[in-house]
């Protein structure tokens, strides 16, 4: 997803080439067996392999080798995120969003100068960011060289970019001495393990916040809520020196707006994260009429999906909150991280789209109460955040799902052990130990021997225990598992729609 908001055409077809080259195995290749792996023409592929080549030198010494009409594949080439992450870090769309950040450029004919490019192929490559802004109420002006919009969701988005392409390394020298030295003397053993988002996480937010307040861009998290996130008796040392890095007078709105995103805004991970007894906090003092709506929504669960035991699955109810307090305060499409795998999740969980959708049925109705109309512009996205956070526990819960593999078990005791222990620890995978013959209907049959098959199987629901090539069975019995599973949620979400 993000490949389509930054990257040119030619980027693009290099990232896809790029995949296409790591689906085979290594070797040397003929050009017209990869140019058939693809829509590209024969000039168009050898100059795109010749731009990979260029591209991997400045990422590794593993690289590819193009002579005439032979392309050698070598093993350990880099992996596709690390060039994706790559092409996006050289893209124009990123390298402004960074310029406007840091205030690097003075006017746009400054960008477009240091990046040796016209205007009008600026406005041209960042058409697709602004787009993408849009949908976030966010305007993004290039000639002015600036971000308009709810600052806190301009900090959000500027944090998910740098964050999902750079790790936050591409503001490692920004500030960076004074914030190490921050956290070096905060993150004692009285702080330790404070920021359960991890440090770089952290830093990162700390560095976004420090830029756009260094050029007078305060938060509006006030104006969008006059609610406190910060609980009482909280030291906030830290938050306090975190002013005299750019000498500003200390303020407290600031400090609750980098207290919620350090909190708040990332989803919780376990029972054990340390932040779970902060978010109960607020809970606790949150407006009744949100949390009438959260007893509503969960008897909306019980009643339609299942119950997802929200009394012994505090952090999954904390999560849930904390999306639904997301977008009360926002009022509006937000930036949740995962956005960006949106389209992964959708085709790579097809129950995932059963459950939005059940979800969406009941925040669709509270779009229509009195208050709520903003609702309706975003409930899609809430139900969507709400199913990412609810569907291990519904794979789990939901029986009628379940993969139904039946199991013969083989002469050696501790192989057949291993293999019924494989499938126990998979939540989607339901195993019994059966004897053949046998009349009852399975979704998938492992057996010792292709002699032993039933004959109404096929290749894809049956895996056969084969000790030549034992070392490598675990893995391919999970894949092939999973495949299955799919397969017959596909077939389930089919048959329901």
């Amino acid at each position: 997803m993000i490949e389509k908001i930054l990257l040119d055409t030619r980027a693009l077809d290099k990232i896809g080439l790029y995949g296409k080259l790591l689906s085979i195995a290594p070797g040397e290749y003929n050009l017209e067996f990869v140019k058939n792996l693809t829509h590209l023409s024969a000039t168009r592929l050898k100059s795109l392999l010749s731009s990979i080549q260029i591209d991997l030198q400045n990422l590794s010494s593993v690289n590819l080798s193009l002579h005439k009409n032979t392309l050698n594949l070598p093993k350990n080439l880099i992996e596709y995120n690390q060039y994706q992450q790559f092409l996006a870090q050289e893209s124009i769309s990123y390298k402004l969003l960074l310029s406007i950040l840091t205030n690097q450029d003075e006017s746009l004919l400054a960008f477009c100068q240091r990046n040796y490019i016209s205007r009008s192929t600026c406005f041209r490559q960042t058409k697709k960011l602004q787009d993408h802004l849009k949908e976030f109420n966010v305007t993004l002006n290039q000639s002015a060289m600036a971000l308009t919009g709810s600052e806190m969701v301009i900090r959000i988005l500027l944090f998910n970019f740098i964050w999902h392409i750079s790790l936050g390394d591409s503001l490692a020298r920004a500030f960076d001495q004074e914030i190490e030295e921050l956290f070096v003397t905060y993150e004692g053993t009285k702080y330790k393990s404070k920021y359960e988002i991890g440090k770089k996480e952290a830093l990162l937010h700390c560095k976004i916040c420090l830029f756009r307040i260094k050029n007078g861009h305060a938060t509006n998290l006030y104006q969008l809520t006059n609610q406190s996130f910060i609980p009482s008796g909280e030291n906030l040392d830290f938050f306090s020196a975190f002013f005299e890095i750019i000498d500003s007078a200390i303020d407290i709105l600031e400090i609750n707006a980098l207290f919620f995103l350090f909190y708040y805004w990332p989803m919780l991970t376990s029972a054990a994260d340390v932040r779970l007894p902060i978010v109960q906090d607020c809970y606790k003092h949150e407006k009744s009429e949100l949390k009438e709506l959260m007893v509503e929504f969960e008897a909306h669960c019980q009643k339609f999906l299942c119950d997802f035991d929200f009394d012994h699955q505090s952090f999954l109810y904390m999560n849930t909150y904390l999306t639904l307090l997301k977008f009360c305060i926002f009022k509006q499409k937000v930036p949740l991280l995962n956005f960006f795998e949106a389209t992964i999740i959708k085709d790579k969980y097809p129950l995932h789209t059963v459950l939005t959708n059940t979800i969406q049925s009941f925040w669709r109705k509270i779009a229509n109460r009195k208050g709520y109309e903003w609702l309706k512009a975003c409930y899609t996205d809430l139900a969507f955040y709400q199913a990412c956070l609810l569907y291990p526990i519904y794979i789990e819960k939901e029986q009628k799902y379940k993969l139904k593999v039946a199991f013969v078990y083989v002469s050696n005791y501790l192989v057949s052990m291993e293999v019924f222990n494989i499938c126990e620890r998979l939540p989607y995978v339901e195993i019994e130990r059966i004897t053949l013959p046998t009349e009852e209907p399975f979704d998938f049959y492992i057996l010792s021997s292709p002699q032993l098959l039933p004959p109404f199987t096929t290749e894809e629901n049956t895996a056969i225990i084969d000790f030549c090539r034992y070392r490598d069975f675990e893995t391919n019995l999970c894949q092939k598992l999973l495949a299955a599973f799919n397969e017959k949620l596909k077939r389930i979400t089919a048959n329901s729609g």
